[in-house]
C-alpha cells in the first residue's frame, strides 16, 4: 500500500476509555475483533484470562485460566488475531504460544524452551505478517524469530548487545503494511526496524524522558500512513513518530470513566466518597502502558496497565499529495491557523 506523500495533522484527541479493575484487571494487550468485538488479557494476582467485551462497555465474560495445562496462561505478554478471528496469545513463563477461537476453544498450542532455532526462552511480543506468519519477539534469547502460523520455524536474527541488529531483551514487535518489522528493545531504550527477513534498516531512541527518549519501551504499532506508536512503559506515556522516525507527539492520558465503571461506581456509596476527594487530573493519567493497537477506523487503543483499562485516541489526519505542499524549506517555521 502506498503511503502518502505527507499529511495534514488535524489532531489526535481522546475518544473513550473501555474497562475498569473489575473487567480489565492490569490489561496487557487488547485485540480488536469485528462487529465491535474486543479483547483483553488481564494479568492480575490470580487471574490469567482473556476478557471479552464491545464497545458498549460490556462484559461479554472470559476464557482462560491460571496453569500450564493446555488453554491455560501463567505470564501472558501479547494477543493477537488471525483472519478468521482465532486469538493467538504469548506466554512467557511457559515459553509457548496458545490460540484459541474468539468463543474461548482451545485449538492447540507450539514452542519449546531452549535457544537452538525455533526454541523460545521469555517469548513477549507476537505479531502476524500479510501471510499470516508469526514473528516473536524472543526476549531471553535476545532474538526475533519467525514461525508459521502452526508453529514450524521458518528464521531469526540477532543476538545480544546494543549494535545494530542486537538486542537486550527485545519486547513488543509489530510488522507494517510493506512487511517490514518493527522491534521495541527494552534495556537498550530504542526501537528497531527491519526488513522481512532481519536487514536493519534503522533505529530510534536512547534513554531518558525527553521527546524522542525511553525507558523500556514496550509494545508497538505502525498504522497506514506509517506512523509508528510505542508504549514508553518507564515514562507513562505513548510516543509517537513519522515513517522517517521523527517524533511528532505522545499521549499521556486523558481517560474520563467508562461506561461500566460509570454504572459500578453509582451503585457503590464508598467509591463514591473516594473518588469525590480526590484530584481528578490525576486519575486521567496513563500508568505503566503495555501495549498499543490501531484499527481500520484510525482509533489508537492503549493498554492503561496500572489503571486496568485502555484508553482510545482517533486520528485526525489528512493525505496530502506532492502538489498540495510546499518543499521542505532549508530554515523551516511553523505557522498555526
Amino acid at each position: 500500500m502506498a503511503r502518502p506523500h505527507a499529511l495534514l495533522r488535524a489532531g489526535f484527541p481522546y475518544l473513550t476509555t473501555l474497562g475498569m479493575r473489575r473487567m480489565t484487571h492490569f490489561p496487557m494487550d487488547v485485540a480488536i475483533g469485528d462487529e465491535g468485538r474486543l479483547y483483553v488479557i488481564t494479568r492480575g494476582e490470580d487471574d490469567r484470562e482473556i476478557r471479552r467485551f464491545n464497545w458498549d462497555d460490556e462484559d461479554l465474560g472470559a476464557f482462560g485460566s491460571k496453569g500450564d495445562g493446555d488453554g491455560q496462561l501463567i505470564w501472558p505478554v501479547a494477543l493477537i488475531r488471525d483472519r478468521e478471528e482465532n486469538l493467538y496469545v504469548s506466554d512467557e513463563a511457559l515459553n509457548r504460544i496458545v490460540f484459541f477461537t474468539r468463543e474461548g476453544e482451545f485449538l492447540g498450542k507450539w514452542g519449546e524452551p531452549g535457544d537452538s532455532d525455533g526454541e523460545l526462552n521469555g517469548p513477549s511480543g507476537i505479531a502476524f505478517d500479510a501471510e499470516e506468519n508469526v514473528y516473536v519477539a524472543d526476549s531471553l534469547n535476545h532474538r526475533v524469530q519467525k514461525f508459521t502460523k502452526d508453529g514450524r520455524f521458518i528464521l531469526n536474527w540477532g543476538r545480544y548487545g546494543d549494535s545494530e541488529g542486537e538486542f537486550s531483551m527485545p519486547w513488543g514487535i509489530t510488522v507494517d503494511d510493506q512487511g517490514d518489522v518493527y522491534v521495541a528493545d527494552w534495556q537498550n531504550d530504542r526501537l528497531q526496524k527491519f526488513g522481512p527477513d532481519g536487514e536493519f534498516l534503522f533505529e530510534l531512541g536512547t534513554s531518558g524522558s525527553g521527546d524522542g527518549e525511553f525507558r523500556h519501551p514496550a509494545g508497538l504499532a505502525v498504522d497506514s500512513d506509517g506512523d509508528i506508536y510505542v508504549a514508553d512503559w518507564g515514562n507513562d506515556r505513548v510516543q509517537q513518530f513519522d515513517a522517517s522516525g521523527r517524533y511528532v507527539d505522545k499521549f499521556i492520558g486523558d481517560a474520563t470513566l467508562g461506561k461500566a465503571a460509570v454504572t459500578y461506581m453509582l451503585a457503590n456509596a464508598q467509591p463514591l466518597r473516594y473518588r469525590e476527594m480526590t484530584s481528578v487530573e490525576s486519575t486521567k493519567r496513563l500508568r505503566s502502558p503495555t501495549s498499543v493497537r490501531l484499527d481500520d477506523q484510525g482509533r489508537l487503543y492503549i493498554t492503561d496497565y496500572v489503571s486496568h483499562r485502555v484508553q482510545v485516541y482517533k486520528k485526525e489526519a489528512f493525505p496530502l499529495e506532492a502538489h498540495q505542499i510546499a518543499e521542505v524549506p532549508r530554515s523551516p517555521n511553523l505557522y498555526t491557523v
